[in-house]
């Protein structure tokens, strides 16, 4: 089936294809994109010459390029956040469209907005397009840099891809995952965002545009250039006074060729265990529990090919907490357990900033004292070379 210029295979992909049956144009018909979002979509700090920013109108030429008459509307409005984008979506709807393409939340996170809040309204926007029969291709965010004055580390936005993930699934909704192209993307900061030392989320450079269109065409095209990605974890990563004995939950999932069970491993802390796995190519769930209690910082990783030719490989961690009876070290600014030279790199990119400013950031104002200076330095420096217990 490519009626909407989205190739669709495998099992999961044939649950999809029955739901959008209904919405699919006729053998040859032109098919509508409606590119929602904010300023990401709407391309802001495109750099290039195109007298039409941003990822949509790159999309619409790789998709014409392989023969796919689409036809892609930018309704990107730069600021937005979702509640406003719901709000605001009824009336692009009514003008009508084939697939959805929603990518939206990067300014909750700046302004507070809770997770489940900005999940339930991405959930009720993709509901209110099915009722017009329009299919919705969700998107995860791209990741914010490590200037932005909220979650720099990409704590909460890694949480709220993984829940994406959950969403599109349950749902039966096709997922291009901008989150997880661009996180694994060698130096993606300097080569694919503007530089700009006040840009609150980090918007990408027509470079990063580019390689952002290309992302949605993958998915599109049903070329499968992803590996499995996590879904919800238990505990959360970062998660702090977790019980020793605490079961570990790893969901993996993979909307291309599926994952290949062979090559599926997990490890704590560096050791292979032998978790229970359950569930099937698109959704796998492994479960461990601990034969003796855990301690201090706990990393988790885990290994897994998908079943394309070559294959796409995952293995790495998927998250880190801390068991009760610890917590991150003073000046350990990225959560790795200890304070070195890297800590003290992305303390460095913040140094002089007082509340207010938006270089700031509360985590790296050690003493509270409403600026970043030399005081807070020296109580970084004090547990410098130090791990977590």
């Amino acid at each position: 089936m490519e009626g909407l210029g989205i190739r669709i295979r495998g099992s999961f992909a044939s649950a999809v294809a029955a739901i959008v049956l209904a919405a699919t144009p006729a053998l040859g018909a032109t098919t509508h994109y409606i590119a929602f979002g904010d300023s990401i979509t709407a391309g802001v700090g495109d750099s290039s010459d195109r007298a039409q920013p941003g990822y949509p109108p790159r999309l619409q030429e790789l998709l014409q390029a392989q023969g796919d008459d689409a036809v892609i509307e930018n309704d990107g409005v730069g600021g937005e956040k979702t509640p406003q984008g719901l709000t605001r979506i009824d009336g692009v709807l009514a003008n009508g469209g084939d697939v959805m393409l929603l990518m939206e939340g990067t300014n909750d996170i700046s302004v507070g907005i809770s997770e489940e809040t900005t999940l339930f309204n991405l959930g009720q926007m993709a509901q209110r397009a099915a009722d017009k029969g329009i299919e919705t291709v969700q998107a995860t965010l791209i990741p914010r840099k490590p200037l932005a004055p909220v979650d720099p580390n990409n704590i909460l936005n890694a949480k709220i891809a993984e829940d994406i993930r959950q969403l599109a699934y349950s749902n039966g909704r096709h997922l291009v995952d901008p989150y997880q192209v661009f996180s694994t993307t060698p130096n993606v900061f300097s080569q694919d965002y503007i530089e700009v030392a006040d840009d609150p989320v980090g918007h990408p450079n027509a470079h990063g545009y580019d390689l952002l269109a290309q992302t949605f065409a993958d998915v599109l095209l049903g070329d499968d250039s992803v590996p499995p990605v996590p879904g919800p974890l238990t505990p959360e990563n970062a998660s702090e006074g977790v019980s020793s004995a605490t079961p570990v939950t790893v969901v993996l999932f993979d909307f291309g060729t599926g994952i290949d069970a062979s090559t599926v491993s997990m490890s704590v802390d560096g050791s292979l265990v032998s978790p229970t796995i359950s569930g099937d190519a698109h959704r796998m769930q492994l479960d461990y529990h601990p034969a003796a209690p855990l301690s201090g910082l706990v990393t988790i990783a885990v290994h897994a090919a998908d079943m394309s030719a070559p294959a796409n490989v995952r293995d790495g961690e998927v998250s880190r907490f801390f068991v009760a009876g610890s917590s991150a070290l003073t000046g350990d600014v990225n959560l790795d357990g200890r304070v070195d030279g890297q800590d003290l790199v992305l303390f460095a990119l913040h140094f002089g900033a007082s509340r207010h400013q938006m270089r700031y950031r509360s985590d790296l104002d050690f003493n509270s004292d409403g600026v970043i200076d030399g005081s807070d330095l020296a109580i970084l420096a004090a547990n410098f070379g130090q791990k977590t217990p």
